[in-house]
């Protein structure tokens, strides 16, 4: 079962890794169009939207695939070890609540003036994502930071003894 598994995690990556590749090449290389901003006229290359869709698809994939794992391996847990399970539990509900943190400390307010952008994506729900986004990348590069310079104190405290 294993190695079907892994077959089958190969297979799925190439064929990612090529539809990525075609879509990326398509992008750079498939043309452009002009597109009016404002009374200005802009190079848009015609495969954004393509790009776009599947940036979207590759990381709701990722997430899907990522919280289901790790909801099996919770419920397996329970079923084994529950002192494991109950760990993990507790990062769930950190990393949930780094999100909450991250939410009330983003507003609604307009974050920038467009030009020529007359949408409501830039206020209100969405406005206040983006500065989730922001913020929570903020928060998971200082983590990354203080786990790289706890890891090294670590190590030249272990070779000491």
């Amino acid at each position: 079962m294993l190695q079907f598994i892994n077959k089958i995690s190969k297979i799925s990556l190439w064929v990612l890794f090529a539809i990525s590749m075609v879509i990326g090449v398509l992008f750079f290389v498939g043309g452009s169009t002009q597109i009016d901003i404002a009374g200005n006229m802009w190079n848009s290359p015609k495969f954004t939207d393509a790009l776009i869709y599947w940036a979207y698809t590759l990381c709701i994939l990722t997430v899907v695939i990522t919280l289901g794992i790790q909801l099996m391996r919770l419920i397996l847990n329970f079923k084994n070890d529950f002192k494991k399970a109950l760990n993990s539990l507790i990062s769930i509900i950190g990393i949930i609540g780094l999100f909450a943190i991250a939410w009330f400390l983003g507003d609604g307010e307009t974050k920038l003036d467009i030009i020529g952008y007359e949408g409501t994506d830039n206020v209100g729900f969405w406005a206040q994502y983006s500065d989730m986004c922001l913020y929570l990348i903020y928060m998971f590069m200082g983590a990354v930071v203080l786990a790289m310079i706890g890891s090294y104190i670590y190590v030249k405290v272990k070779d000491r003894k």
